[in-house]
C-alpha cells in the first residue's frame, strides 16, 4: 500500500501537527512541499486540494482530506499503533476541546498576530505592527492559562499518555515561545514548560520538529 502524502510546508503548524500524528503512529509518509512564503497555498494545484487555499492537505489509498484535525483523527483510526484519543467518552471531549481551542483561538492569537508580526514579517524585511501584537497578547495569556488549567496535573491533555490535542498544541507554543512576549507568558506558565520539555523529548517531535 502507498504511503501517505502530506501536502504542505513543514513550517506550518497545521503541517507539523498531522506529521506528528504520523510518526506517533509509526507510519512513514511523504511529504509534498507547498510553499507558504512563495504563496504555492494560493495556486490552482494546491487549491483543488483545499479550496481555501489553507494547508495541510492529505492523501491516502485513494482518499482525500483537508482540515488539520479531520486529517489527525483520520490517521488515529485508519492506522496500527498506539491510540491517540483516551478511552472514556469524557476525555476524548476533553481533547477535541483543546483541539478546538487551538483552531478558534490560540492559533489565531498565538500565530497570526504575535509571531508572524514579530518574527516572520520582519525576517522578509518588514515592520512589526506593534499595535497588533499588543492586542493579541492578552488573548494568547487566556490561550496559555485555560490549557495549563485543561492540562491540570496530567503529564498529557490525554491524561497518562499522548493525545491529538498534545499534537495539536506543541507546534503553536513552540512558535509563540520564539517571540519575546510568549517567552515571558510562558514562563509564568511552569506547569506548561513541563509538559513541553515531556514533548520534545519524544521521538516523534524530534523527527518533524528539530531543533534549529
Amino acid at each position: 500500500m502507498s504511503q501517505p502524502v502530506v501536502y504542505g510546508d513543514p513550517i506550518s503548524t497545521f503541517v507539523r501537527s498531522v506529521r506528528l500524528t504520523l510518526e506517533e503512529k509509526g507510519v512513514p509518509h511523504v511529504l509534498e512541499p507547498v510553499g507558504l512564503i512563495k504563496g504555492e497555498h494560493k495556486e490552482a494545484a494546491h487549491l483543488a486540494r483545499n479550496p481555501w487555499g489553507k494547508m495541510p492537505a492529505f492523501e491516502h489509498a485513494g482518499e482525500t482530506f483537508y482540515e488539520s484535525s479531520a486529517i489527525m483523527h483520520f490517521i488515529d483510526e485508519a492506522f496500527d499503533g498506539p491510540p491517540l484519543m483516551p478511552s472514556t467518552p469524557g476525555e476524548r471531549a476533553r481533547v477535541n476541546q483543546v483541539m478546538g481551542i487551538v483552531e478558534s483561538y490560540g492559533y489565531p492569537a498565538s500565530i497570526t498576530n504575535i509571531f508572524i508580526p514579530r518574527v516572520l514579517v520582519p525576517s522578509l524585511g518588514g515592520q512589526t505592527d506593534e499595535a497588533q501584537v499588543a492586542a493579541a497578547k492578552p488573548q494568547a495569556e487566556l490561550f496559555l492559562k485555560e490549557i495549563d488549567r485543561l492540562l491540570g496535573s496530567a503529564s498529557f491533555f490525554g491524561g497518562d499518555s499522548v493525545s491529538l490535542a498534545d499534537l495539536h498544541v506543541l507546534p503553536v507554543l513552540t512558535y509563540l515561545s520564539a517571540t519575546p512576549e510568549g517567552e515571558a507568558l510562558l514562563a509564568a506558565r511552569p506547569n506548561l514548560t513541563a509538559w513541553m520539555q515531556r514533548m520534545n523529548a519524544r521521538a516523534s517531535v524530534q523527527a518533524v520538529m528539530p531543533a534549529a
